[in-house]
């Protein structure tokens, strides 16, 4: 089958991601998309991380977002903290337990990454991400 349409192939990368990781993950007991908030939280978690942060990071709805964030809450992963500068806000951030993981996660998120790219080269891997960038609207320097 040729699949031309890009929207098709990033589909199916998108699929195939979901399959490796959810393989990879079930060993710490946590879903892609739970991995995902991980992620974000161990890189953001200086700068404080709302809800609303992610939802817009991951383009993911409010339920989504809240569902996942409390199936980490329950597994002790992360906790909600008081916001020192906004009375009304809350942020979320790893617990010490979440923060424990942090290197292997961030391990199994390289292994991930290898394995979904194992047939590009360093130079096609770097131009797939720039061009997935382009076509998202997003900058050079973010995301």
């Amino acid at each position: 089958m040729n699949i031309d349409k890009a929207a098709i192939l990033i589909k199916k990368a998108t699929l195939e991601f979901e399959k490796l990781s959810n393989a990879e993950l079930e060993k710490y007991d946590l879903t892609s998309p739970q991995f995902k908030v991980m992620k974000y939280l161990f890189d953001e978690a200086e700068n404080g991380v709302r809800i609303v942060d992610l939802e817009k990071y991951y383009s993911m709805s409010h339920p989504t977002t809240i569902g996942i964030v409390q199936n980490l809450e329950k597994k002790g992963l992360v906790e909600y903290r008081d916001n020192p500068h906004h009375a009304r806000s809350r942020y979320i951030a790893p617990t010490q337990k979440g923060m424990e993981l942090k290197e292997e996660l961030e391990s199994v998120g390289d292994e991930l990454e290898a394995e979904l790219t194992r047939n590009l080269t360093d130079k096609e891997r770097l131009r797939l991400i720039a061009l997935l960038k382009k076509m998202m609207g997003i900058g050079p320097d973010e995301g």
